[in-house]
């Protein structure tokens, strides 16, 4: 191992690297003569240079390092040698929250992504008391150890917009910035809307609005609706969706005024109950005041998840378009509490080239087209397919005792296979797409003969322009239940090399589609959804037959009615149970 020496440290080996400069793991001699292993970052030389970030650097690290809280990473030193500016800090073992949401499947579950945020918070606090803002809170900046201690670090290192840029953890730039910063102000409560951003980056996997470029993100935070993540999730509560709305206002005063508010807003969200930020403060005299901003209501309650199995949706792409077109502002339909100027006209009979799209509007002086969603794949059979289904235990027990399907070959011989859901509001006819999607057939026909969908309630129907599905095969009816083992995805997403950006992007899942719910890759169990308007997912969703036209007749029947206390997200107002699954 080459042994870098820097002043009195021995730089053992880069443990990170950021817009403002590197992080390594090194040693470090005391007066005492005891070594000691510490986190030193070490800022790029130019920045020394720099006379109002040397002044901010100084101020804000010095009161960093007296800051008394257990979530804050603690500081032992910081100065300057040869020209560089350096922070001498504890080494924290484990990742970062970027890190860790990416190794749990993409995402957190709700309770766990509400821990995190209640620990940033108060570390947030700490330093908002004692006069320090952080300006620059994202995932890369929060330390997760084992046992989900997290830590906040990074304290003044934050710098103007136009100079970010995407670091070695691949973060956009601008993707967790509250829209006053981008013009160089900000408070306290700048911080709490980036802490709401990362509590939409734990909830969905996803940065709150799309785009790779600083235009593109200054974009989405000025004039996008914030989005809502339970119609990214159906695993998420709706409260959360009110929860990010008010962290994410634009107008500051609009918002949760402190990070434990937000965190507080937070945690009651995981019960379905919503608590709104306090009314902004009176105008001084002779100011009028500013109307406070509408923000979705939740939905209805939800259960807290053990385990949620969930669809994702990349909604809002619209927003990528307007840095494009010099900022026009969009309607972003499928972020706000409002259907209107969306039409989306079912195709007449399911299948996969449904060209049907939903369609948004500009509310400019010119018209300003979405850019399109692509299709669904073409099937092309790969050495894989029917080669080795491996249906493997999981941690949580049956909801119904059921033995999982025989291991191995699965034949694909029929290519089709017919099924009918009889419920208690009509048939839904299936083709199961056995030659695509052999071991999701062979498990979903193993459960019916076993009895497992009987008498079980679909318990979510969403009904946004962008995400319309009814989701069934949950014996508990809450979104957590499932046989007892999981299986591997299946079609499209074998018809993307691992690692494929592609498999992130939405593609178009048509009306009539029958797909597998999962809570993050490879994890299909017993719960399926049911497409019955054109729809945009990520292709992880294993695609496994089509809906005949008298079960879309029957789904269409079931969305009329909507969902129970109104929203587009939540249990369906008329109840659904199915009474058979069996052959037809």
């Amino acid at each position: 191992m080459q042994v870098t020496t820097f002043g009195r440290y021995q730089l053992l080996d880069l443990i990170g690297r950021g817009t403002t400069g590197k992080v390594y793991r090194a040693t470090v001699t005391t007066d005492d003569g005891t070594d000691h292993v510490v986190a030193l970052k070490v800022l790029a030389s130019e920045l020394a240079e720099d006379p109002e970030f040397l002044k901010q650097f100084r101020r804000e690290v010095s009161a960093a390092a007296g800051l008394n809280n257990p979530h804050v990473v603690p500081i032992h030193s910081h100065g300057e040698i040869d020209g560089q500016l350096y922070v001498d800090m504890k080494l924290i073992g484990g990742s970062n929250l970027g890190r860790l949401i990416r190794n749990e499947g993409g995402r957190l579950l709700p309770a766990r992504a509400v821990a995190m945020i209640q620990q940033v918070a108060a570390a947030l606090d700490s330093a908002h008391q004692a006069g320090l803002v952080h300006r620059d809170v994202k995932p890369s900046n929060i330390l997760v150890p084992p046992g989900d201690f997290a830590y906040l670090t990074d304290f003044g290192m934050a710098r103007g917009a136009e100079d970010t840029a995407v670091n070695s953890m691949g973060h956009v730039p601008g993707a967790y910035m509250a829209p006053e910063r981008f013009s160089g102000a900000g408070d306290i409560r700048a911080d709490v809307y980036s802490l709401t951003c990362v509590l939409h980056k734990c909830l969905t996997g996803q940065q709150p609005f799309p785009g790779e470029s600083l235009g593109e993100q200054r974009a989405g935070h000025l004039t996008a609706s914030p989005p809502r993540p339970s119609t990214s999730s159906p695993g998420i509560p709706p409260a959360f969706n009110a929860v990010i709305a008010a962290g994410m206002a634009k107008s500051p005063q609009a918002r949760y005024q402190t990070t434990l508010q937000l965190a507080e807003a937070a945690r009651a969200a995981l019960d379905g109950r919503f608590i709104p930020p306090p009314p902004p403060p009176p105008p001084p005299p002779g100011t009028p005041a500013t109307p406070r901003p509408q923000r979705d209501e939740p939905g209805p309650a939800e259960q807290p998840e053990r385990r949620e199995h969930t669809l994702a949706i990349l909604g809002g792409l619209a927003v990528a378009m307007t840095a494009v077109f010099g900022l026009i502002a969009l309607v972003i339909v499928a972020a706000t509490t409002s259907d209107q100027g969306v039409s989306a006209t079912p195709s007449a009979t399911p299948t996969r080239t449904s060209t049907t799209a939903s369609t948004t509007t500009a509310t400019a002086s010119a018209p300003v087209a979405p850019p399109a969603i692509p299709q669904l794949p073409s099937f092309v059979p790969s050495a894989s397919v029917e080669a080795n289904c491996q249906y493997l235990p999981t941690s949580d027990a049956a909801d119904i005792t059921v033995s999982p399907p025989e291991a191995g070959s699965a034949s694909t011989d029929p290519a089709h296979i017919g099924m009918s859901i009889v419920t208690n509001r009509g048939k839904i006819g299936l083709q199961l797409a056995n030659n695509e999607s052999p071991c999701t057939v062979n498990s979903f026909v193993s459960l019916a003969k076993q009895k497992f969908f009987d008498d079980t309630q679909c318990h979510r129907l969403t009904t946004s322009p962008g995400l319309s599905v009814l989701q069934c095969g949950d014996p508990k009816g809450d979104g957590t239940g499932g046989p007892g083992y999981q299986f591997a995805d299946e079609y499209p997403a074998d018809q993307y090399p691992r690692g494929d950006p592609a498999l992130k992007r939405p593609v178009r899942y048509p009306r009539g589609t029958v797909a597998m719910a999962n809570a993050g890759p490879n994890t299909n169990g017993s719960q399926f959804f049911l497409v019955y308007r054109d729809s945009q997912l990520p292709p992880a969703y294993t695609v496994f037959g089509t809906i005949d036209a008298a079960g879309l007749a029957t789904l269409d029947k079931i969305a009329a009615a909507g969902v129970l206390g109104g929203g587009d997200d939540g249990t369906p107002a008329t109840q659904v149970t199915i009474r058979s699954v069996r052959p037809s």
